[in-house]
């Protein structure tokens, strides 16, 4: 019987935990789990007999971390593959019983910024193996997003008519890694065709899955799946322990089975003696009805900033970036901040520890010069240095001190030199970043919407790449970029080609040079920074200061002059706090 005819009438048992279970059992050495298909096959197979003796009715391949984040090569991961179906098949055949194969598969995250494709290339070569040894239900678990899931789920459709669940891995309070609400997941997967079951595992313990799962309405009859952990661990010598808490874990799947959930089972820490119970307890031949109910519908009650009300009248918007300092000291801030506010500025920027070198928090600080200067302060958010657990907490801080701009930016590599005492997270590029904080925004932020913006390093050889990139970024709910410093006619040309491709708003970027050193260490240790020779000859070594930075200030009026009617405002940055001579600049600006 089919997995489809077999739900029309029942609920069905999966097994518990593979992962936890294996490594309690066999107190394994530190190869994965995965890796057992090959060197032990007898002792995975014997945990599949385990569950099947014990109730459950669809067993998971020993696949979830079969991929190559965790194992040498693609050769590797599809040698893990066939064997890990094949156990199962044995396990199954040796059982006489009949028992559901799911073919299991983990996420897969770009560690390395290999790019979508890359990644999708090997999700479908996993598929394409599991196919080869006969798969016909796939299981895609502890997912944390959406980005490759229509793309792999339409693919495994077009191959071969499979059922397919998907199961989503949230915290406590209902939110995925990637910022994703439990009711987001509801919404899009229910209404995704090539997804036949979707729900939750890991991440969570029966009891708050329990709880978030009774203050949802499912959009239609599509099957649900509840695969809770078995509370929560704690380290204990080394190795992650769950206590054994099958009678409470029992009573919160009743609860679960309860608000009509289809499809059954547990994760991690979870064991035979898990299923065991609710196989005995929960009767799976009744089903109980979900409640149904309209589609929750998500839109922003959007409060536009000053600077949004301004660009959309199409008025020229005029940010100037500050350094936070290396120490205490951050007088000349608040000092370049009542200056600038003086002229007209309508937003100040702050860098995030620009070239990884350690600075004042960007958004501390900005929530100081914000709240005592009483101007919009937009700091950087830079992906380097935090991971999704930090870049979150910081957000909600951040929007509690009434921050509503931010500078969304991957952030510069940490330099050779120190790697091995600093350690580059990256759980995030800027455009993941973007796609986190647009669920923010729905969720979170609702009431007023944070803006964010993006770099835009304009120099790269293919223009329609860029593009491409800024594109990525609109979707994800970018409102503006800030390019690089504009100096060169190509600059300006090359500006001028994004703008008529893209519907956004550009910030052209002017960083007035103040000496023939200056300008030299610009043109020659800057990468991404291009100064043409005609700008250089304008400086000399004997020029005193207030001549080179009169040359500076009249540099960087006549760019502005070439750019006004191509970009929707400037982005000032500061050099060496000379906040006094970007004040002239913007006057000067303003007169013409």
């Amino acid at each position: 019987m089919k997995i489809q005819e077999y739900l029309k009438k029942n609920r069905l048992l999966t097994d518990g935990a593979m992962g936890t279970y294996f490594e309690d059992k066999y107190q394994m050495d530190e190869q994965m789990a995965e890796a057992y298909n090959i060197i032990a096959p007898e002792k995975v197979k014997q945990i599949h007999l385990e569950y099947i003796d014990n109730g459950a009715k669809l067993i998971r391949t020993n696949t979830f971390a079969a991929n190559t984040m965790f194992f040498e090569n693609m050769d590797k991961v599809k040698e893990i593959v066939r064997t890990g179906y094949e156990i199962a098949k044995d396990a199954v055949e040796k059982s006489g019983q009949e028992i559901y194969i799911a073919a299991d598969i983990g996420p897969i995250y770009d560690t390395g910024f290999l790019g979508e494709n890359v990644i999708l290339e090997e999700y479908y070569e996993i598929c394409d193996t599991f196919l080869s040894c006969g798969a016909e239900i796939f299981v895609l678990e502890t997912q944390s997003e959406f980005t490759y899931i229509q793309a792999v789920t339409e693919y495994l459709k077009k191959k071969k008519d499979v059922f397919i669940i998907v199961q989503f891995s949230v915290d406590k309070s209902g939110y995925t890694r990637h910022g994703l609400s439990m009711e987001k997941i509801i919404q899009k997967a229910a209404n995704m065709e090539s997804i036949d079951a979707y729900g939750f595992n890991c991440g969570v313990g029966a009891a708050h899955l329990a709880k978030l799962l009774k203050k949802v309405t499912f959009p239609n009859e599509k099957y649900i799946t509840a695969l809770p952990n078995a509370g929560y661990p704690i380290e204990l010598r080394g190795r992650t322990v769950y206590g054994d808490n099958r009678t409470y874990f029992l009573e919160m799947m009743e609860e679960i089975a309860g608000l009509g959930v289809e499809i059954l089972g547990g994760c991690c820490g979870t064991t035979p003696e898990y299923i065991c119970q609710i196989s005995q307890k929960i009767e799976f031949t009744a089903k109980i009805e979900k409640k149904i109910g309209i589609d929750k519908e998500y839109s922003l009650n959007k409060k536009s900033s000053v600077l949004e009300q301004k660009l959309e009248k199409g008025e020229k918007a005029y940010i100037v970036e500050l350094d936070p300092p290396f120490d205490m000291d951050i007088s000349k801030v608040m000092q370049g901040a009542i200056r600038l506010k003086s002229v007209g500025v309508d937003l100040l920027t702050l860098a995030d520890s620009p070239m990884a070198r350690a600075r004042m928090d960007a958004g501390k600080l900005a929530a100081k010069v914000q709240r005592e200067v009483e101007i919009p302060v937009m700091p950087h958010i830079c992906c380097r240095d935090k991971n999704v657990i930090a870049m979150r907490s910081g957000m909600l801080g951040d929007y509690m001190n009434n921050l509503r701009h931010f500078l969304i930016v991957t952030g510069d590599p940490v330099a050779r030199e120190a790697k091995g005492n600093i350690t580059p997270v990256f759980d995030f590029n800027s455009i993941r970043f973007m796609e986190y904080l647009s669920q923010m925004n729905e969720d979170v932020f609702s009431a007023e919407p944070v803006c964010y913006g993006g770099a835009l390093n304009y120099h790269g050889a293919n223009p329609d790449a860029i593009i491409r990139r800024m594109e990525m970024k609109i979707e994800k709910g970018c409102s503006m970029f800030l390019t690089q410093p504009v100096y060169s006619k190509e600059d300006m040309e090359r500006i001028a080609y994004i703008k008529e491709r893209t519907n956004t708003k550009i910030m052209c970027g002017i960083m007035p040079l103040v000496s023939y050193k200056n300008a030299m260490f610009m043109a020659n240790e800057m990468p991404g920074i291009r100064i043409p020779e005609e700008i250089i000859a304008r400086y000399s070594p004997e020029m005193t200061r207030e001549e080179a930075q009169a040359v500076g200030i009249s540099i960087a009026v006549e760019i502005a002059a070439a750019m006004k009617e191509i970009v929707d405002g400037f982005y000032f940055m500061t050099p060496f706090n000379r906040t006094e001579m970007i004040a002239e600049i913007i006057e000067k600006i303003k007169d013409l």
